[in-house]
């Protein structure tokens, strides 16, 4: 393969040495298939401009890569389901392009939601999300959750450990009542329904499993709730822990875990949020003095 020829394409970083087995012998990732995917990919939506996606830069369109195997007919519809939810989510989102991690400091301080940094994963290897949803308050504009899927999704180009490794959903219900979960309703149907529709349909991560704690016996109302919003796919992968720590710490070690979760960190989920906040700022900061 000339050098040029890669030098058009294959413009994203190389992965990290650790993920370098766990890509080829999971994904089908070699430097070849990179190539070769990027390139066919740029020469599809050569032909079919009308199709393109709204970014084309190499570090994007290998999140889709990796989630369809190198298998570029399907990275394609899932790109192309990306675009659709984008258009069908234009008047909540607006301009994607202008969505920042600042835009989130007061929704992400609630603390009902956390992100783990890399170095935090499941015994599988799986980046970690915390749900803790008797922290949440009533949104006063609930489209922000849409544009909070955006920004994780931008973020996420810069990520190949979630890219390679994909993500679990650890989720506590204990202190959460009844009253809670039924208000949760009071988010339109419509928002709920569009961002079950980005994790299933265009998220290019694969969503390995969604595990749930501490679940009190009104349980069965939330999963009623969400159970319909589920595809066939992700429903075997919610698995119902109880509240015994040895369920969980076998999936994850514990200490890796903040206190809510029945582990012994302290932080959960900050030091990821104010990392993505000092790199944006530095992207930022670097653009300007590029112009």
């Amino acid at each position: 393969m000339a050098a040029n020829a890669a030098s058009r394409f294959d413009t994203a970083p190389p992965l990290p040495a650790d993920l370098l087995e766990r890509a080829a012998v999971e994904l089908g990732e070699t430097p070849q298939s990179r190539e070769d995917g990027l390139r066919a990919l740029h020469e599809y939506y050569d032909a079919h401009p009308q199709e393109r996606p709204h970014r084309m830069d190499a570090p994007y369109l290998l999140m889709f890569l990796r989630h369809a195997k190198f298998d570029t007919a399907q990275a394609r519809g899932r790109l192309d389901a990306m675009e659709r939810w984008l258009r069908d989510c234009g008047d909540e989102i607006g301009d994607v392009t202008k969505i920042r991690g600042t835009d989130f400091v007061e929704l992400y301080g609630q603390g009902f939601m956390g992100v783990l940094t890399s170095d935090r994963r499941t015994r599988d290897g799986s980046c970690i999300h915390l749900l803790l949803p008797h922290k949440m308050v009533p949104l006063q504009d609930p489209s922000l959750l849409l544009r909070w899927s955006v920004w994780v999704l931008m973020r996420g180009v810069h990520d190949p450990y979630i890219q390679v490794c994909g993500q679990v959903i650890v989720e506590s219900v204990e202190h959460y009542s009844l009253f809670q979960a039924l208000r949760f309703r009071q988010v339109p149907r419509e928002v709920t329904q569009k961002n079950l529709r980005f994790a299933q349909e265009c998220m290019p991560f694969r969503l390995r499993g969604i595990w749930v704690t501490h679940m009190p016996a009104w349980v069965g109302v939330l999963l009623a709730i969400v159970r319909p919003f589920l595809s066939s796919k992700l429903r075997p992968r919610v698995r119902l822990l109880g509240s015994s720590p040895s369920e969980l710490a076998a999936l994850v070690d514990l200490a890796l875990l903040p206190r809510e979760l029945g582990g012994s960190h302290a932080d959960a989920g900050q030091e990821w949020f104010r990392a993505q906040l000092r790199a944006e700022a530095e992207a930022a900061e670097g653009q300007g003095e590029a112009e």
